[in-house]
Parts: structure tokens; C-alpha cells; sequence
């Protein structure tokens, strides 16, 4: 099979075995990545600039506000004039804002062409919430049901198409998740409140943890797709390599459970750019020197290392789609352009025979050189395992905030 083209983005087949009723037969390469849409990467300077905090909030946003406007258009651009119509969102991002600002838009391109609803690919979050940290996690069955109500009525859906399960790593016991918030998402999906369900998070041995006592508990599986974030990227891709307590690595257990595969985050958070990344980035220090070594040798070569990392995540078929965000009509137009270099490329070729197709000879050297195990610049990190973080730490560092909660030690870690 080939990639076939919507507008400018090419749709690849699910990385599934077999149909899946829940899902559709296919994804765009690419997917609007909707945290954008929020004061999330303003700095304070900006923040106050736009009226403070309290003027960005989901229930005392302007919706006429020239900012919200672009953040409309871009949505409108992105659907119409790209097909890029999987969307994904969160009532964490900007804490209800991002939600807000897409009901907005849907509303327009609904009253345009009823019809759009069914193109769109429309997936939101439960689990995590608020900037309080006692508030921030809630995996509670009635919190659940509740905030699914409610991006349904922020977003003016009467359904979702994949309600994801966020950031499970940070649950204070696997119990609450799986008499919790999985419990309550299941409930909706027989209740045609969502058409199926997700799993998020990073630490891929939680994920696969979580799946594996959700089909043992149930009986059956019951998640239908995965989203993971930096874990296929210039420097790391152990979403195809890391063996997991199965012996197989996560995308081999995703398949043969029939799940389909996404990733996100190819510039892994701001590592993978030209500037120095955000102050809370949890990568090691040698890391994010190993990211600035590598950006460097880019640079020297005239080679973007922002655009080389997009096209290194879109190059593996077994990912149907990478989410990435994209604030304004520029990101968007400048991604769909990376995108439609993949039009017509035998999906089923390697990834490597993939690349070699779409980089330049310059593009190509540099890859080359930043893969070099023993003189790359990721030959250190890629030795010592600090390619990656320790995501359950940083779940149990949040928990340590709020001594009065009870948590359980249960996650299984790197």
C-alpha cells in the first residue's frame, strides 16, 4: 500500500493487525498537538502583557481576544487547508483553555460543513487537571465521568473519538487507576460518550505495566491505542528497542494486542531546536549538552535540526501519526510542507530507506554523524542510559510535595 494524500499531509494505515472497529482505517502523518493553544509557553512578561492569568482562564476568555483569534485560525488552516484533521488535546493544557478554544472552531467548521465532524479525529485526556499540585491528578470514577461531560461541552462534541488515559505514571496506586478513571472510561465508551480508548504517559514499562493488569483485571483488553512522547527522536528510540518485562519491546506489544502506535514530541519538549530548552526540562544535564553538541554540528552544516528530527519521527510507517504543536499558521504551513516530502512513499519500506529518500546528502551526512556510537555526540548518554529519564521519579518527586497524600510504591521504572 501507498500513502494517499488529503490536501497536503499523506494518511498512513494504522499501525494495527487487524481492523479496529473503534478507529478509523487511517491517520495523518501528522496531528495537531493542542497544547499550543493555552498561556502554557508564554513567559510572565507575556502573560501580564495579554491582562495575567485571570484573563486566560476557560470560563473568562475573550473569545473575540486577537490571540484566541490566530489560535482559531491556525485550527481552521491546519483542518481545511492541510488535512490535518487528528487533533489532540487535554483539560490540562491551559487548563481548560485548549479545549475552549477548539469548541470555538469546531463550531465555525461545523456551521461551514456539517459534515466535517466525521472527518475529524477528535481526542482528549482524563487525569490530569489542575496547576495545584492537590489538584493537579484526580483519577477518581466520578471525576472522570465529569470531565469527560465537560470537554464535551467545551468542545461542542457529542462524542470523542479516543478518550486517553494522562500521564498514568503520576496515579498514587495502580488500584485507583484500574477501579478509577479506567473503570469510568469504559463506562463512557458503552454510554457513546467516546469511540475509543488511549493510554499516555512516558515511562514505557508503566504503560506496558498498566496494559497488562487492565487485560487481567477485565479479562480483555480494552485499550485500543498508545501515544508516547520522546521515545522516537534523533537520540532515542527505544519505542522500537527497549525490551520490555515481555522480552518484546513496546511497539511489538502494542501490535500483537492490536493497539494502534503514536508518538508526539520529536523535538523532545525543545531539546531538539537551536535553543536552549525550557528551565524545567527533566533530561540530565549530559543530555541536554549531548542536544546542543548535536544542534551545533547542524549548524555548522546549514542543516535545521528542528526539521531533521521531524523527519526522522515521520519515517517510521509502524507510527501511524506524530503529534506535534503547532501555535500559529507558519508552524503548520512549515510542517505540512515536512509532511508532504512522505506522498507516495511505499509505506512499508524501512524507516532508514524512508530516510535516505527524503534527506538531502548534506541532511543524510549529518544524521550519519550524529548516530556515530563511539565519536556522535550521543555516544556518552547512549553509554551511560542517560538518553532517557527516569519518568518515575519524577512522579514520585511530585508526590513528595504533598506529605499528607498516601501513595504506594507500584510503578515499575527504568
Amino acid at each position: 500500500y501507498h500513502l494517499t494524500m488529503v490536501q497536503h499531509v499523506p494518511r498512513r494505515p494504522l499501525s494495527i493487525a487487524a481492523e479496529n472497529p473503534n478507529l478509523p482505517q487511517d491517520y495523518p502523518i501528522i496531528g495537531l498537538g493542542c497544547s499550543s493553544f493555552s498561556h502554557f509557553f508564554w513567559s510572565a512578561e507575556e502573560l501580564n502583557k495579554a491582562g495575567g492569568p485571570s484573563k486566560w482562564k476557560p470560563d473568562s476568555m475573550d473569545r473575540c481576544h486577537s490571540q484566541v483569534q490566530s489560535w482559531i485560525k491556525t485550527i481552521h488552516y491546519a483542518v481545511d487547508n492541510c488535512g490535518i484533521t487528528l487533533l489532540d488535546t487535554a483539560p490540562w493544557y491551559g487548563h481548560g483553555t485548549s479545549e475552549v478554544v477548539l469548541g470555538w472552531a469546531f463550531e465555525e467548521l461545523f456551521e461551514k460543513n456539517p459534515n466535517m465532524r466525521k472527518r475529524l479525529t477528535i481526542n482528549t485526556k482524563v487525569g490530569r487537571y489542575e496547576e495545584d499540585p492537590k489538584k493537579q491528578f484526580d483519577f477518581s470514577y466520578q471525576t472522570t465521568i465529569a470531565s469527560v461531560e465537560r470537554s464535551l461541552r467545551r468542545m461542542k462534541l457529542e462524542y470523542i473519538d479516543v478518550l486517553q488515559l494522562h500521564d498514568p505514571e503520576f496515579s498514587p496506586s495502580l488500584n485507583v487507576l484500574l477501579e478509577g478513571a479506567i473503570s469510568a472510561m469504559i463506562e463512557c465508551r458503552k454510554r457513546g460518550l467516546c469511540k475509543a480508548l488511549g493510554i499516555t504517559g512516558y515511562p514505557l514499562e508503566v504503560q506496558h505495566q498498566i496494559l497488562c493488569a487492565t487485560k487481567e483485571k477485565f479479562g480483555e483488553k480494552i485499550f485500543d491505542q498508545a501515544l508516547t512522547y520522546c521515545h522516537y527522536n534523533i537520540y532515542d528510540r527505544s519505542l522500537f528497542s527497549l525490551p520490555l518485562e515481555d522480552g518484546k519491546p513496546f511497539a511489538d506489544y502494542t501490535r500483537s494486542n492490536n493497539m494502534n502506535l503514536m508518538a508526539a514530541a520529536p523535538l523532545c519538549m525543545g531539546l531538539l531546536t537551536h535553543n536552549d530548552p525550557p528551565i524545567w526540562h527533566p533530561a540530565s544535564n549530559s543530555l541536554k549538552e549531548a542536544c546542543k553538541k548535536a544542534a551545533k554540528i547542524c549548524e555548522e552544516a546549514d542543516v535545521n535540526i528542528s526539521t531533521l528530527a521531524i523527519r526522522v519521527a515521520l519515517s517510521n510507517p509502524r507510527i501511524s501519526c506524530t503529534i506535534l504543536g503547532m501555535k500559529n499558521l507558519n508552524e503548520v504551513k512549515v510542517a505540512a510542507q515536512t509532511a508532504e516530502q512522505f506522498v507516495n512513499l511505499n509505506a512499508t519500506f524501512e524507516n532508514e530507506t524512508l530516510l535516505k529518500s527524503i534527506l538531502t546528502k548534506d541532511e543524510y551526512e549529518i544524521w550519519t554523524k550524529l548516530n556515530d556510537k563511539k565519536d556522535g555526540p550521543f555516544a556518552g548518554v547512549w553509554q551511560d542510559g542517560n538518553f532517557r529519564w527516569d519518568g518515575v521519579k519524577e512522579a514520585k518527586t511530585f508526590w513528595e510535595q504533598l506529605p499528607h497524600v498516601t501513595i504506594e510504591d507500584w510503578q515499575k521504572g527504568c
